[in-house]
């Protein structure tokens, strides 16, 4: 009976160890980077030397509070275009069948495949070569994020409608309710959440993006994950134990 019972725990053990492992291994980075930012030594040294909360200080000066509220600003207007594309974007393709759908499919979702790194590097020609080279700053950043951002929009969208029994709009409009009605009272209401869920992910995208953003922004108009990126290149550096600098 105890070895039965063992056997069937088994795999349940299994499994939240690994979870146990996966949370360790995501967490982990975060817990040491939020330890190192005590150290009171000039570098990025773990275990830390001493404790000092002056690199907090200076995190709330205007060379990161400036950068950090860009990328606000600009996470926040991306998720908004994002979701407004993303809700008709989906509606056409989880509910109507038109020639083309599969390609515009296609292309809504390309940016997933496509690495942000080249999406970047592909704007930046284009934006030179058509003579907008002008836009670079907030307007590249915005159009580029939105680019690799919708697809989430879309996605989440979608997932919501076909998870929607279709008999409930059916039925308000055989009660005499107009289209409109319809999409206002009872499908985006069933929907908020994938709306919701879409435009979260857009604003976390957006915000944590580096490779895009690092080819089409300017000086004045950077992300702070730019500016965090430009620090470490030329300023930090990071050292496990009790090493000096060679």
């Amino acid at each position: 009976m105890t070895r039965a019972l063992s056997w069937r725990h088994g795999p349940w053990t299994a499994l939240k160890l690994g979870v146990a492992l996966i949370y360790a291994f995501i967490v982990g980075p975060i817990l040491i980077t939020a330890i190192v930012s005590f150290n009171a030594v000039n570098r990025s040294q773990f275990p830390p030397q001493g404790f000092s909360l002056r690199w907090w200080g200076e995190a709330f000066t205007p060379q990161w509070l400036g950068p950090l509220a860009f990328s606000l600003e600009l996470s926040a207007v991306t998720a908004l275009i994002s979701t407004a594309l993303g809700l008709p974007l989906a509606f056409a393709l989880a509910r109507h069948e038109f020639p083309g759908r599969g390609a515009l499919a296609a292309l809504t979702m390309s940016p997933l495949i496509l690495p942000t790194l080249v999406t970047g590097i592909a704007l930046l020609q284009f934006l030179q070569i058509a003579g907008f080279g002008a836009l670079l700053g907030f307007w590249a950043l915005l159009i580029g994020h939105v680019v690799i951002c919708l697809p989430f929009s879309v996605r989440t969208v979608a997932i919501s409608l076909k998870a929607m029994p279709p008999a409930v709009e059916q039925a308000a409009l055989n009660l005499g309710a107009t289209p409109a009605t319809v999409l206002r009272e009872i499908t985006i209401p069933l929907c908020k959440a994938g709306i919701f869920a879409g435009a979260v992910f857009a604003f976390i995208h957006s915000f944590s993006d580096v490779n895009l953003s690092l080819f089409v922004a300017r000086p004045g108009q950077r992300p702070v994950t730019v500016t965090i990126l430009s620090f470490l290149e030329y300023v930090g550096d990071f050292v496990f134990g009790d090493h000096s600098r060679d």
